[in-house]
Parts: C-alpha cells; structure tokens; sequence
C-alpha cells in the first residue's frame, strides 16, 4: 500500500514536469508577419533589405498568434546605436489563447547628419514581451539612405552683442548631406526686425570629400557680415541663417542683442572758481571707441547769471578716437556769489544723447586766494609801476649828466722849472 501511494506520487510528479517543459517548449506568441512601410516580410519577397529614406517617418504593422494566455503583453519596434532612441511601444495589454493580435506603431527615420556615408545599415527590432514568459524577437534588415538633395548647418558662430552702427560677423558652416552634388550654394544672413540682410555664395558642394578636387568638398566655411543701422532701437532681436540653391534649402535661426554705440563723454574738471565779470574754461572729451565715424551735437543750457559758449557744437569723431571741446564760460558782472550748474546736452547721430554738468563757483575778488584781483586794483598797481620806473629813469640821467661834467673839469698839470746854480 505504501509503495502505491508513492508510485502514484511519481506519476503526478513526472506529469507535471512534462507539461511544464511543454509549455517552456512552446512559444507563448508566433510572429506571423512584419509590415515595415507597406512592405510585408511574409508574402513580399525582400531580396536583402527594405530600402528607407533618411528622416522619413515609417508605418511597421506587427502580426501574431497568441499560443497561451498571457498577461502584461507589450510590443515594441526599434533601431539600436543612435544618439537619440529610434522606438515606438504599445501599452500593454492580454492576449488570448488561439487569438491573432495585430499591432501598428510609426518610426522616424535617422537624419542624414546621422551617418557619412550615402547609405547605412540598420536592422529593425520587434519585440513581444510578457510577465512570466520568454520574450519573442524578431530583427529585419533595413538599408536608409540620404535624401537626394539636402543642405545642412553644421555652426552659425556670432558675438552674443553687437552695437548699434557696428558690423556683426556670422560665420557659417554648411554641409552637402544629400545623395547629389548640389552646385551654386548661397549663404544669407538676415536681421527681420531690421530689415538688414546680405548673401555670400558658397560654391559646390559634393556629397562627400572629393579626393581629386580640393576645390570641391562636402562642406565649407562662409562669413557673412551684417550692418547694424545707426538709428536701431536696443533690443534682442531674431537673426535668421539660410543655406540655399536651386534644389535644396535649410533654414536655422539664433538671437541678438542689441546696444548703443558705445561713445563716451568726459569731462576733464567739473568744477572751477571765477569773480564776478570774470571767464573760464571746461574741457569735454569726446569718445568714439566704434568702427565707425560718429557726429556728436553739443548744445549748452543757459544760465541766469552765466553766459556758457561752446565754440564747437558739431564735432565729428573718426574711429577709435576722440577729441576735446572747449566750453567758454562767463560770470556776468551782477552775477551773485554762489555756485552755479552749467549743463552741456551731447547728442550722437546714433541716438545716444547725454547731459554733462559742471560746477561754477562765484566768488569776490577779496575771497579768492586771499589776494585783491578786481580790475581797478590792477590799474592802480600798473599806473603805481609806471611812475617808479620814470622817477627811476630821471634819477639815472641827472647822475650820468653830472658824472660827465665832473670828468670835464679835470685841473691841468703844473710845468716844472728847472733849478739854476749861481755858483
């Protein structure tokens, strides 16, 4: 009886590991089909890949038969070893014993900036995957190639600022990745907002190096420069790069910041000290730091009690330059003692407009330095001059006179008288 009852045991136990390794045996789907972009794997006869162009965007209809019941089925379609994941995925789902599913997904096609040469192999991965089970795969030979005429921006190199009446260089690198020579390819570089555009030509371009040409290549480097007008309102604005020829054309757009022209307007003191009646100067020096020439118009503002001249009031500054100006003012005679705030207003042909200041302080003749410099002081302390040096000159002339006449006078010498000896 005992031994029975373990024979029986044996029995159950060998009948579950035969259906185990049954089931295990069996795949849990069978792929019936693929259908990549219209063509059916099953009943088109492929020779060696389905053929594909760069960036188009396929149809792929996967077709199969549930061979158990299962849970958590997912499907997905995929190419491996780019940059970015090229993939589409069903949400997932149960399939049925003896049911046929069919699954649609979409995939876009690597770019021609994707690969070097005029073609590529790639191979399509399907997958049926579900909980418990040995997923299902199935790989298709795919052959992508370039599109016949195609243009591409590799870099547009720009100053993040230009300045207002400035040039801005863009430099441009465009790229031949089409199937196809393309010949009499432009570059052209535009500012919409402004209005401002200009194109360079390009040349020739091959779809890869030409190895007996150096003249003709897949790629080349183009500058463009761009004129930014004087009367440009600061801003950021939208700059537009365009590659171009008769068949093919790529479009890419940046940003640009906009600033005045960065003059400059200094003043060499800012404050001076003058009497009643009284005039002085200020010095203004004028910058221009651009590549181009800037008009500067200076206009003084009057005030009460000062009269303020600028001989110059239209100065033209060359480039990377400058130049000073003179600013005359004058302390009327009723002018009160105080400090007086003259205001020069610089405007630029560029738009760029500022107001320079400076003080003047009225003081009286008596305050300033301790010392009397009014103008009658000055006519006494010359008419005082004057009559020193007359006396002076009068003195002079009496003495020499004198002296002249001492020297006429002189006595005249005796005669001598010899001794005469009587004996």
């Amino acid at each position: 009886m005992k031994s029975k009852a373990i024979l029986v045991s044996l029995t159950a136990l060998f009948a579950v590991m035969f259906t185990l390794s049954t089931v295990a045996a069996t795949n849990f789907v069978d792929i019936k089909d693929i259908e990549f972009n219209g063509i059916s794997m099953k009943l088109d006869n492929v020779a060696n890949a389905i053929s594909v162009d760069a960036s188009e965007t396929v149809p792929v209809e996967v077709r199969f038969n549930a061979n158990m019941n299962a849970e958590d089925v997912k499907v997905k379609v995929y190419i491996e070893g780019f940059k970015n994941d090229i993939e589409d995925e069903s949400s997932r789902f149960v399939v049925l014993n003896g049911n046929t599913y069919v699954k649609r997904f979409t995939l876009k096609m690597p770019s021609t900036d994707d690969f070097d040469e005029l073609s590529d192999d790639l191979t399509l991965l399907v997958r049926v995957s579900a909980k418990g089970m040995n997923s299902q795969e199935v790989s298709i030979p795919l052959k992508v190639q370039r599109e016949l005429h195609s243009l591409n921006l590799l870099s547009i190199d720009l100053s993040d600022i230009a300045v207002v009446g400035n040039n801005v260089a863009v430099d441009v690198v465009v790229e031949n990745n089409g199937y196809d020579r393309l010949d009499n390819v432009y570059v052209k570089a535009s500012i919409p907002g402004l209005g401002v555009s200009r194109k360079v030509y390009a040349g020739d371009l091959t779809p890869t190096m030409d190895k007996f040409d150096d003249d003709i290549n897949d790629a080349v480097v183009k500058r463009v420069y761009l004129t930014i007008p004087n009367n440009a309102a600061p801003g950021n604005y939208e700059i537009e790069v365009e590659a171009y020829n008769y068949d093919a054309s790529v479009t890419a757009v940046g940003r640009v910041v906009i600033e005045d022209a960065r003059t400059g307007v200094l003043p060499s003191a800012t404050s001076k000290t003058v009497s009643p009646g009284q005039e002085s100067t200020f010095d203004l020096v004028l910058i221009n730091p651009s590549n181009k020439m800037v008009i500067y118009t200076l206009t003084p503002e009057q005030t009460k009690g000062v009269l303020v001249e600028v001989p110059e009031s239209v100065v033209a500054v060359g480039t990377d330059s400058s130049r000073t100006v003179t600013v005359k003012v004058k302390a009327t005679e009723s002018a009160e003692e105080g400090t007086y705030t003259i205001n020069v207003n610089t405007n630029t042909d560029t738009g760029v407009s500022k107001k320079v200041s400076f003080n003047l302080n009225v003081e009286k003749a008596s305050k300033i330095g301790g010392a009397t410099t009014t103008k009658k002081s000055v006519i006494d302390t010359t008419n005082t001059t004057v009559v020193l040096t007359v006396i002076l000159v009068i003195i002079f002339v009496v003495l020499l006179v004198i002296l002249i006449v001492l020297l006429s006078k002189r006595p005249a010498e005796t005669e001598e008288t010899g001794e005469t000896n009587y004996y």
